[in-house]
């Protein structure tokens, strides 16, 4: 079993797989990653966990000659797609599509995030879902945040996964990890751990992350187009 994931920016990744190349919101490929995947023998399976113009391009429509599936959130404006390759979900849904078993699960923003059980794997996109935790915001808005946080991760305990994408945004300053340091109580993520959405700096784990889990395996991607390989 292996594993090839390729960053294509911000939130957007490309996970080519056995069978597969799974390409999770999809926004910006300054290094055509998806192109050279598009030429090659695998089709291409896309997912939108909601409508965001940095999570959601309509552009992966012109991929649609090698896209096996467009697996978007029910409220994504997005119908050009082949109906027969189109696949609109309700949060909470799970769907088996060919040989692929798609949960979705919710979000503290728009849309939802994603389960994906395939080629012996599992794979979890949290889309924009995070602890939104702002530093200037009134108290009351900051406690909705973080009960609407609580109630999704209870939606997930328990859960194992072998590699999952979360946000780290560096807008969120100090608070920056509270929600991956959460999300490491209730998820186990056996391979990989993946941090996303900077809008800002990379994110490199603080001591105390470090200290709380250090045995989680990280892979920090910096540019478009940085790749991973595991096994």
């Amino acid at each position: 079993m292996s594993i090839q994931m390729t960053y294509l920016a911000h939130s957007g990744f490309a996970v080519e797989t056995a069978t597969k190349v799974l390409v999770f919101d999809y926004y910006q490929d300054e290094q055509r990653v998806v192109r050279r995947y598009a030429d090659g023998d695998k089709p291409l399976w896309f997912f939108v966990s909601h409508w965001h113009g940095d999570h959601f391009n309509r552009h992966i429509i012109d991929f649609s000659h090698k896209a096996q599936a467009y697996i978007v959130n029910k409220d994504v404006p997005f119908r050009q797609a082949p109906q027969d390759k189109l696949y609109s979900m309700e949060v909470y849904d799970t769907r088996r599509i060919d040989d692929a078993i798609v949960t979705q699960f919710g979000s503290t923003d728009e849309g939802g995030s994603f389960l994906v059980r395939t080629d012996g794997l599992s794979l979890f996109h949290a889309g924009d879902l995070n602890w939104w935790h702002w530093n200037g915001d009134t108290d009351e808005n900051n406690e909705n945040a973080r009960r609407l946080f609580d109630a999704e991760m209870k939606k997930l305990d328990g859960l194992t996964v072998d590699v999952a994408f979360f946000p780290v945004d560096a807008r969120l300053e100090g608070a920056r990890e509270w929600g991956v340091r959460e999300f490491l109580k209730h998820v186990t993520v056996k391979l990989c751990l993946v941090p996303m959405h900077y809008f800002g700096t990379p994110w490199q784990p603080s001591e105390a992350f470090r200290k709380a889990y250090p045995d989680q395996s990280l892979w920090i991607p910096v540019h478009s187009g940085d790749t991973k390989l595991l096994w």
